[in-house]
């Protein structure tokens, strides 16, 4: 028993010490912030990745069965290695993990910047509840729809040996309409710290914030709220007299979105467990995440149609999922141009994104609604973002139809900015006129108010993103 005892925490031991490395290799690095909101936000209608899980168990099974090898036949006795030796190489083997984990998660990093304090929003927030927003007599609706893992990088990818665009139909979109660029091409907004995951880029682009952690804090769930004192874009739409809507192919609990965007405008949820319950969907029904987007676009139309029958202006809410890490999710309807599972999935996203905004631009309520288009945040697929080539990484955007009061083309050109510039900037495309331009910490890109990444550095914005801020803690967790 001592010995079946010993074998397993060997085992455990270099699982522990390849893990970083496991992870490094599938997502590049990854925030400690993000692992801890995912511990304390909600976790019902998570799914099983097996794709994910197939890849862990190619790279570890190796692993494990040269280290059973080496016990079984007692290899290191060949070493005339000694008991107390061996503790030492145990030691040092957990002393180079506590390394590589810190390298891989920036543990210290998380750590030092928790015992240190931040004026960001005492100096940057301009609070919604305190700024005149003047909306035109008649309010047009708003289609907002989440791209999972968009980035304009995909225009230019070297995949099997020939450079390609994997997103023709979304870049036509974006020249074609109103798109903000860093460059005076195509191009979009910069991943920030506290954005970098689907649910935080949610909170970032419709209120202006990014998820701050702050050593353990508790106000992403449902049982303490998520962010109750914050103002979001749905709560003033709300107030304006708009009906929210939140269309999501997965379930909504996960991740605490549901939560959030409840208690943030009063949504209606329109989830995988909606379908289920209202009997569209099989009980047992579980497609990649939940449902496909065939039939999130599917959905969306039928939604659509009976929602633009009423007088009232609506915010119709909507996430895509089919282009999630690590292999998207691909169905017989796609065009299969690649070998590379992702950049089906990838490409066939965009062809039905695409064929949504084209359909919605056939119907009646079109010519009153904007059509807006934003990558959630970049891909973590490490391995495929290595074929880009250009590593300056940007999430895709584009307006449809919007109604900005003060047009100018400069002001599309040659932007710094983030998705939380996204909060003002949508209200601006609804005809929204904005005292000072600024609505959280981000900056209605259609003027000429400079967005936080335009009066300062990346590094210098993610270092204040990065400390405790009693503002934050004390405005809007508690």
């Amino acid at each position: 028993m001592k010995k079946k005892k010993q074998n397993i925490g060997y085992l455990l031991i270099v699982t522990l010490l390849v893990l970083p490395i496991w992870t490094g290799k599938k997502f590049g690095h990854l925030d400690v912030e993000q692992i801890i909101f995912l511990m304390m936000s909600d976790k019902q209608g998570t799914t099983i990745d097996w794709p994910m899980i197939f890849s862990f168990f190619i790279f570890f099974v190796p692993i494990w069965l040269i280290t059973l090898i080496v016990i079984r036949f007692n290899i290191l006795d060949n070493f005339k290695i000694t008991q107390k030796q061996f503790k030492y190489i145990i030691g040092f083997l957990l002393i180079c993990t506590l390394f590589i984990y810190n390298y891989q998660f920036k543990i210290t990093s998380f750590f030092k910047h928790n015992s240190e304090y931040s004026q960001l929003y005492e100096n940057y927030y301009a609070n919604p509840d305190s700024i005149k927003l003047m909306f035109p007599p008649k309010k047009r609706n708003l289609i907002y729809i989440y791209l999972e893992s968009m980035e304009v990088n995909y225009d230019d990818i070297h995949i099997e040996g020939v450079d390609n665009s994997l997103i023709p139909h979304l870049k036509d979109i974006a020249t074609k309409y109103t798109s903000f660029s860093h460059t005076d091409s195509f191009g979009g907004a910069r991943q920030i710290k506290g954005t970098s995951w689907t649910a935080a880029s949610l909170v970032a682009q419709t209120s202006g914030i990014p998820i701050q952690i702050d050593s353990f804090n508790v106000g992403f769930n449902e049982e303490m709220g998520f962010l109750p004192g914050v103002t979001t874009i749905g709560e003033i739409l709300e107030k304006e007299g708009y009906r929210n809507y939140f269309l999501i192919g997965s379930d909504a609990k996960f991740g605490g979105r549901e939560t959030y965007f409840k208690t943030h405008g009063n949504y209606e949820i329109l989830d995988l467990k909606h379908y289920k319950d209202i009997g569209k969907l099989p009980s047992d029904y579980n497609i990649f995440w939940g449902y496909e987007d065939a039939k999130l676009f599917s959905y969306a139309k039928e939604e659509l149609l009976e929602i633009a029958k009423s007088d009232s202006p609506f915010n119709f809410t909507m996430l895509t999922v089919d282009s999630h890490f690590s292999e998207g999710y691909t169905d017989l309807s796609c065009d299969f141009y690649f070998e590379e599972p992702y950049a089906n999935a990838i490409y066939c996203s965009n062809r039905k994104v695409y064929d949504f905004v084209k359909w919605i631009q056939a119907q009646d309520f079109y010519e009153n609604t904007t059509i807006i288009l934003v990558g959630d945040h970049l891909t973590m697929n490490h391995k495929f973002t290595a074929l880009m080539n250009n590593q300056d990484r940007r999430i895709y955007n584009a307006f449809i139809n919007s109604d900005f009061k003060n047009f100018d083309f400069e002001y599309m050109i040659n932007r710094e900015f983030s998705v939380l510039d996204m909060f003002p900037t949508t209200l601006a495309s609804l005809g929204v006129e904005i005292e000072g331009n600024r609505l959280g910490l981000g900056s209605n890109l259609m003027s000429n108010e400079k967005t936080l990444l335009e009066q300062m550095s990346i590094e210098e914005l993610e270092e204040m993103i990065s400390k405790k801020s009693i503002y934050y803690n004390m405005k809007f967790i508690e």
